[in-house]
């Protein structure tokens, strides 16, 4: 009689995991609004799935100032070790850093939380700006090429990291 109790005990708790795991590979979505210093009304819908998670946002400026715009940043925030059990706040932060934009559809620096900052998270859980419908990705800037020894050596060492640099290309 212990035996089938235990072993029924196990499936429910089994049954139980399995379901709570599904509950989190669903798609959550969460929406709201919020204004910026420019008086931009703008409303986001956060959508999380498996992965990755993405916060769509519809910008329109104050009165006479133009089109509505609307814009997505995309990112993998569970990357972050502090996602996990401060998910909530991480979203507070990110919001708070685009509410401070004077347009939060401009490109700009990926958005980060304080939570996940350098050396606390990997760069795939920022958020970038994807790119819109009919936009074009900035375009490549040309660099002048500069010399590889100021570049890579120490200033004293200029004169013999560039006979070294010279040799190696020919």
């Amino acid at each position: 009689m212990r035996l089938p109790l235990a072993l029924l005990a196990l499936a429910a708790l089994g049954a139980a995991a399995a379901g709570g795991a599904g509950r989190e590979a669903e798609e959550a979505t969460r929406a709201g609004r919020f204004s910026t210093p420019e008086q931009h009304r703008c409303s986001w819908e956060l959508r999380s799935a498996a992965g990755a998670s993405e916060l769509r946002l519809s910008c329109r400026p104050p009165a006479g100032g133009g089109a509505a715009r609307s814009c997505a940043y995309r990112g993998e925030p569970r990357r972050c070790p502090a996602y996990g059990a401060r998910s909530h706040q991480y979203w507070r932060q990110i919001l708070g850093r685009l509410r401070r934009r004077r347009d939060p559809c401009a490109q700009g620096a990926p958005l980060r939380a304080r939570l996940c900052g350098p050396g606390r998270a990997p760069p795939e859980a920022q958020l970038r700006l994807l790119p819109g419908p009919g936009s074009s990705p900035p375009a490549a800037t040309a660099k002048p090429t500069e010399d590889p020894a100021e570049t890579y050596c120490a200033e004293r060492w200029h004169s013999l990291c560039s006979f070294f640099v010279g040799f190696w290309e020919g």
